[in-house]
């Protein structure tokens, strides 16, 4: 007879079912009565109470509802919470508040529930009434103190160093107060940033005239004028320069601004104006005596000998960034007959005038021109050719000669040699960038021989000194004083020279420019405030001068009374605390926010 194991033996023994094997956990839910069934009675009991609680809450809102727009509260604007108080549903409660599915006394339920309630309350800075006797829903307005309802739609806010709810009256007022407020900010914002705009572009700002209200309507809608009239040539150059300045002068636009009967024409932005429409510029202009060309990258070889075949009483040419045409077409413009007519010559920012193009300017009208602007003109490279400038040149009253292809193509024996024979007739010496000129054409060169200048721009000549420009303004007494001068960048310059130049047209100075001299000190500041005065200037760039705060700002608005722009970038110290006059324009300062 086989062996039964010992296991076979107990299973024998019992009532002869099949059982396999159970954990201990399964053994004690056994023996507690706990199996399927009674979770799943469980379950759906759960269910039907949370049915039941949810409708109620249904009912409850609805009803609130219905109360609130009775009194007047349609908005739901910023209400995100779907919570009431006094809602009998448990999703309130606290973790060890939780009412468990064995309970059967609903009176225990409702207790349990208004403890919470209570409990929230009193942590909300509501008082709250443990023994549930606190009226459910029922509040006191922080603002009007009458008694009301606290729905969802309840503003909640913090007065008198307590926390509390808004009635549905107060709450309206409220809000139209908070909107209100918003609006004011929004306008705020607008009026900032256009006086912003008006301060970068160095203008008031003020309530525009009709007529300018009428130039930007026709600026705005230039695409749909076909004929202007006849609105005047200051209206004209008004349009033309908004236009230009929002890039919306092209081809078809610029038509608008052409006139027999004109004789100067100003175009400030070329770069959308095509070759075919330039060249209708002579045929609608027949008259014309100036021309200014301003960033005219599409102006071809073509353009500018129809130029010189075509405008007979052209004497004043000025383009900026022509450089698609090549040096033999100069040639042959200077060699036309409208080319020997010129008497002013500008030209800025092209490689293809080199040094042959500017002999034959000096050839066909040197001994005639009366102003002649070479910038930026990396092709002309020789030094010979800078050097013919004085033996041809002998009416300037305007001279610009900035930023050379290389410094030492303008030194000082050429410019001493230039204003000696041009120096009595000399109105405008620009000298920008010519970083090679040394306190010598100063001395030897403009003193003695420039008794009518009156603008004088030595931006980034790093090599002046205080020595030179003190002898320049000490006792020259020929030159009656000047109305522009530019020392900016001129970093060798201190208080000295700067305040022996200052000294000298002090009364007859308009537009002053001392941006980054760093030598100047607050001594002189203080020194100007007690012994000069500046009765004509208007605009003053003292920007990154580390010596200018608040303090110089309250000076330069005192001892010049007619000032109007102020530019102080990169100077830390200028606050908005600063005590100046109200018609004074300071551009610049940091705290100057939008």
């Amino acid at each position: 007879m086989p062996r039964r194991t010992r296991r076979q033996q107990n299973t024998a023994e019992d009532d002869g079912s099949v059982r396999g094997p159970s954990s201990a956990l399964t053994s004690f839910l056994r023996e507690q009565g706990i199996n399927a069934e009674s979770v799943r009675l469980r379950y759906e009991e759960n269910t039907r109470r949370e049915q039941e609680m949810a409708e109620m809450d249904e009912q409850l809102r609805q009803q609130q509802l219905d109360t609130v727009e009775e009194e007047g509260i349609g908005s739901t604007e910023g209400v995100s919470a779907t919570v009431s108080v006094g809602l009998p549903d448990n999703l309130g409660l606290d973790s060890d508040e939780e009412v468990y599915e064995g309970d059967e006394e609903d009176g225990e339920v409702v207790r349990i529930r208004e403890r919470a309630r209570a409990k929230r309350r009193k942590v909300d800075g509501e008082d709250g009434d443990l023994d549930g006797s606190h009226d459910v829903g029922k509040n006191y307005c922080i603002e009007c103190d009458k008694e009301f309802v606290v729905t969802v739609y309840s503003k909640k806010m913090e007065k008198y160093g307590r926390v509390g709810y808004l009635c549905p009256s107060c709450t309206k007022i409220a809000i139209r107060r908070e909107r209100l407020i918003k609006r004011t900010e929004i306008e705020a914002r607008k009026r900032r940033k256009k006086i912003a705009a008006a301060l970068l572009d160095k203008q008031a700002y003020s309530i525009p005239s009709l007529q300018d209200f009428c130039v930007k309507i026709i600026s705005d809608n230039i695409n749909d004028v076909d004929l202007l009239g006849d609105i005047g040539t200051n209206n004209r150059q008004k349009i033309c320069r908004i236009l230009a300045k929002k890039r919306s002068l092209d081809s078809k636009t610029m038509q608008l601004f052409l006139d027999p009967s004109m004789k100067e024409l100003e175009f400030w932005d070329c770069s959308k104006i095509d070759k075919a429409a330039l060249n209708t510029i002579p045929s609608y202009c027949p008259k014309l005596e100036s021309l200014t060309l301003n960033m005219c990258g599409h102006l071809h070889m073509d353009n500018l000998l129809y130029y010189g075949d075509k405008m007979t009483n052209l004497r004043y040419l000025n383009l900026n960034g022509p450089f698609l045409i090549n040096n033999d077409v100069w040639q042959d413009f200077f060699d036309s007959k409208v080319g020997k007519n010129l008497t002013a010559f500008h030209l800025r920012n092209t490689h293809r005038f080199t040094s042959d193009s500017l002999v034959a300017l000096l050839d066909n009208v040197g001994d005639r021109l009366e102003e002649l602007t070479l910038s930026r003109l990396d092709g002309l490279d020789s030094k010979l050719v800078y050097d013919l400038l004085p033996h041809y040149l002998h009416s300037m009253r305007h001279l610009e000669l900035s930023y050379p292809h290389k410094e030492d193509l303008v030194d000082d024996d050429m410019i001493v040699n230039l204003v000696a024979n041009n120096g009595e007739h000399l109105e405008t010496l620009i000298l920008d960038g010519c970083s090679y000129l040394t306190d010598q054409f100063l001395v030897s060169g403009i003193k003695p021989f420039c008794p009518n200048l009156t603008k004088l721009s030595l931006n980034q000549l790093d090599q002046i000194t205080d020595n030179g420009m003190t002898q320049l303004f000490t006792d020259w007494n020929i030159n009656g004083g000047l109305m522009d001068l530019n020392l900016s960048r001129c970093v060798s310059l201190t208080d000295a020279s700067i305040y022996k130049a200052l000294e000298h047209s002090s009364q007859t100075l308009v537009e002053l420019n001392l941006n980054s001299l760093s030598g100047i000190s607050r001594k002189m500041f203080l020194r100007l405030s007690r012994n000069i005065r500046f009765p004509l200037l208007t605009s003053v760039d003292i920007g990154f001068v580390r010596s200018v705060d608040d303090s110089a700002l309250a000076i330069w608005s005192r001892i010049a009374p007619r000032l109007s722009i102020l530019e102080v970038y990169g100077n830390s110290r200028c606050t908005d605390k600063a005590i100046v006059r109200a018609d004074l324009r300071i551009i610049g300062r940091e705290a100057d926010s939008i």
